[in-house]
């Protein structure tokens, strides 16, 4: 009965209705049709999310290969320019005299320190110098040579590459690339908060916390505002949007999308030429942080100093915790970023993304150089003043030849960075064209590699271990994964779970998946291991019985339960047959004793002419409109009947190409014969009435 609400909300008063009511009542046969188009749709819409995340996918892949292979062709051309003769004749006629005298086979650690002192206390980094425009790269190296300055680290680098390739040292350019990211929940990590404003451009950081008001809360920013007075009443750091005007908003608003890196200012004093002060507040050393987002561009650091300053050594600077106030209209929140001593040291990081490498042939070892630190030998620290992530770096050499380094530099290689990376069988082809000829060099290189990740102690917490290519645990064995033998060596235990090697992981099949591979399991063994099999076969299964549907029914054997495949020896001119008919041939050696392989059309029809036994075979299946269907390729007969068959073949196929031929010549002649008596009749028209009939009238 309907009711209709009346005056307050606790008295109702019914009422009848005008309308007619009708009520539906379904029925089991509707029922059944109503859940089977509601099944379909939700299966085509998961058929369609699928093919969407899987188009998507491939879309993210493609674009991060040809991301990589740019930035790897870009390289291949920085490399070929630092291979000039001409630059590597300019660079050679500054360097020393001390420096030249030294064969390449003597070179070590040593040598290569002293002469990176020397090249960091004669080169600079200007960034005033003016752009050279269309200009080559050649060219802009040979002008900086002659001012012994460089525009930017790139420029420092690719002059240091020149001089050391010059000394004929083999060297090479080391790239750390950093392409597309190729999962999509990695290009969303590298949006950064919108206020978070010091953040350095090797460094990734979270969300910043927020922060109370108060007294003890009170930033370094604000004391500058309260100590300088209105006169930076203009400052965007402490405006709100409305205050600004829509072309500095723009700026303030583009701006947000770059990296900021803390700078530090120093000045001279005129008593002593070391003593490098900070230039600071009250309460905080005097770090000038580049706010990329809301204040001024802040000046540019003397060049000399900062040399001095590389030349004394790293400066270590406790940050204690910064509060950035936030453009917000209230006013009332404050933004809380918090650095410890390490972090704040990676965030006044440049992000060098390219260094060098040079062979020792005396301690028959690559050793790494950063001449914009100051740094030999410590592959750490050019890993730590890199760009994040990172995933891969590549070194090319004075032949031209690529090889990944990845493993020297990276800490976190097994646990992040090798999951973030492109399919290594893909990377490698890609890299085959530019492989050493130094086998031996390059077999030991990789041996070093292995001994260095093996060294690395065991992952602290449990979602590293997925995926590792080391160690693993039981918790993140797939389904048709298992650890053999059961009772492997501990390695060790990671909160209570015990740590197995990647070694003991082996993955099990079914018995048909083991025929495809040509192996039988043999007689007597048990299953390994039990799973849901989710065949056609299978489904209507547990369809049929509903008590085992939660059953395991997929019987899984490892490797080491089975043996070759023995094939079966043809007898009495019969080809051995299996259970369908047709012979299983998916790998060579499956071919029964006594029988030969013919990849010859239509050969079935030619041996039941000659009444001669010949089977197809299987050589696969395809799976396609949720069933899988064989693939075949050839006849399998036996080796006495092979000529007998081979020559009716090539006789039958000249009786089809004659009756071919024969076909042809008639169906010619029938044309020729057609156009004749359209002919005729054009003729005999003409002569009775008299008209002239043109050819469209005709036909």
């Amino acid at each position: 009965m309907p009711y209709e609400k009346k005056g307050s909300s606790s008295s109702f008063e019914p009422f009848w209705s005008s309308k007619p009511v009708e009520i539906e009542i379904e029925t089991p046969e509707q029922a059944k049709l109503r859940e089977r188009r509601e099944k379909e749709q939700i299966e085509f819409q998961t058929y369609l999310r699928r093919t969407i995340k899987r188009f998507h996918k491939e879309v993210t892949e493609d674009m991060h290969k040809v991301h990589l292979l740019c930035l790897l062709a870009d390289g291949l051309y920085r490399n070929t320019v630092c291979n000039m003769a001409d630059l590597q004749a300019i660079s050679f006629s500054i360097i020393p005299e001390e420096f030249t005298t030294v064969p390449p086979r003597n070179v070590n650690v040593f040598y290569l320190s002293n002469l990176v002192k020397w090249f960091t206390a004669t080169f600079t980094i200007n960034p005033n110098l003016p752009t050279e425009g269309q200009r080559s790269m050649e060219y802009t190296l040979s002008g900086r040579f002659a001012i012994y300055s460089a525009r930017d680290e790139e420029e420092l680098i690719h002059m240091f590459l020149l001089i050391l390739r010059s000394l004929q040292f083999f060297t090479r350019l080391v790239l750390s690339l950093q392409p597309i990211p190729l999962k999509l929940h990695l290009a969303k990590s590298k949006k950064t908060s919108k206020f978070n404003f010091l953040e350095g451009p090797g460094v990734y950081t979270g969300k910043p916390e927020l922060a109370d008001r108060g007294e003890h809360g009170t930033s370094y920013f604000r004391s500058l505002w309260d100590d300088k007075g209105p006169e930076h009443s203009r400052d965007p750091l402490f405006m709100d949007r409305s205050q600004l005007d829509r072309e500095d908003w723009e700026q303030t608003r583009s701006a947000t999308r770059d990296r900021m890196t803390p700078q530090v200012r120093y000045k001279e004093e005129s008593d002593s030429d070391t003593d490098l002060r900070l230039i600071s507040g009250d309460a905080l050393p005097n770090v000038d942080y580049k706010l990329a987002t809301w204040c001024p561009k802040p000046k540019k650091k003397p060049q000399n100093s900062a040399r001095k300053l590389m030349a004394t050594g790293p400066l270590e600077i406790k940050q204690p915790t910064i509060e950035a106030k936030t453009p917000s209209s209230s006013g009332t929140r404050r933004r809380k970023i918090t650095f410890t001593d390490e972090e704040e040291e990676m965030r006044r990081a440049t992000g060098t993304d390219q260094w060098l490498e040079v062979f020792c042939s005396e301690d028959d070892k690559w050793v790494s150089l950063d001449c914009v630190h100051g740094v030999v030998g410590e592959p750490e620290i050019c890993f730590k003043y890199a760009s994040k992530p990172v995933s891969y770096i590549l070194g090319i050499d004075n032949d031209g030849c690529v090889q990944d380094v990845t493993k020297r530099y990276d800490p976190a290689w097994m646990t992040t960075t090798c999951k973030n990376r492109i399919d290594s069988a893909w990377l490698a082809k890609t890299l085959t064209p530019y492989e050493t000829p130094f086998r031996a060099r390059r077999e030991k290189e990789e041996l070093e590699f292995q001994t260095k990740l093996q060294d690395q102690p065991l992952p602290t917490a449990v979602g590293e271990y997925k995926n590792h290519p080391l160690y693993v645990l039981k918790r993140h064995l797939l389904k048709y994964e298992a650890i053999y033998p059961e009772t492997p060596h501990i390695l060790g235990y990671c909160r209570g779970e015990a740590v197995y090697s990647r070694s003991c992981v082996h993955t099990l099949h079914s018995k048909d998946t083991w025929l495809k591979q040509a192996r039988v399991v043999r007689c007597g063994e048990v299953p390994y291991k039990m799973v849901k099999g989710y065949s056609n076969r299978a489904r209507k299964a547990r369809l049929a019985d509903p008590h085992g549907q939660d059953q395991d029914d997929l019987a899984l054997f490892g490797f080491w339960q089975t043996e070759p495949y023995q094939p079966p020896v043809a007898m009495d001119g019969k080809v051995p047959r299996n259970a369908y008919g047709n012979v299983y041939l998916f790998q060579p050696c499956m071919l029964p004793i006594g029988c030969v392989h013919l990849k010859l059309p239509n050969l079935h029809r030619v041996a039941h002419i000659l009444g001669i036994d010949c089977v197809q075979a299987i050589t696969g299946f395809e799976f396609y409109g949720g069933y899988s269907h064989p693939i075949t390729d050839g006849y399998i007969v036996c080796e006495e009947h092979k000529e007998i068959l081979i020559a009716a073949w090539v006789n039958e196929q000249e009786i089809i190409k004659q009756k071919e031929s024969e076909k042809r010549e008639k169906k010619i002649l029938n044309k020729w014969v057609m156009l004749m008596k359209g002919l005729l009749i054009r003729e005999r028209l003409k002569v009775r009435y008299g008209i002239k009939v043109t050819n469209s009238t005709l036909f």
